[in-house]
């Protein structure tokens, strides 16, 4: 898979709205296509880029690095 701006887009908004859920409907996307790109991306990378939990998610150390270069 090869990264492209809508992928960092999708990035920026997850960490911005803390939750996939209301990325997806800032984005205009539902909630599983935004789910399935966050996997791929973070195939992509190799590693978990968010810590999921009940109330949202949270980048983890290395995608405060990844978002903040996508920024």
């Amino acid at each position: 898979m090869e990264l492209e701006l809508r992928h960092l887009r999708v990035l920026c908004a997850i960490a911005d709205a803390g939750s996939v859920g209301r990325a997806a409907a800032d984005l205009g996307y539902s909630q599983p296509a935004v789910s399935t790109q966050l996997r791929r991306i973070e195939g992509h990378f190799g590693e978990p880029l968010f810590e999921r939990g009940p109330a949202g998610v949270r980048p983890t150390p290395y995608g405060v690095e990844v978002v903040a270069q996508a920024r």
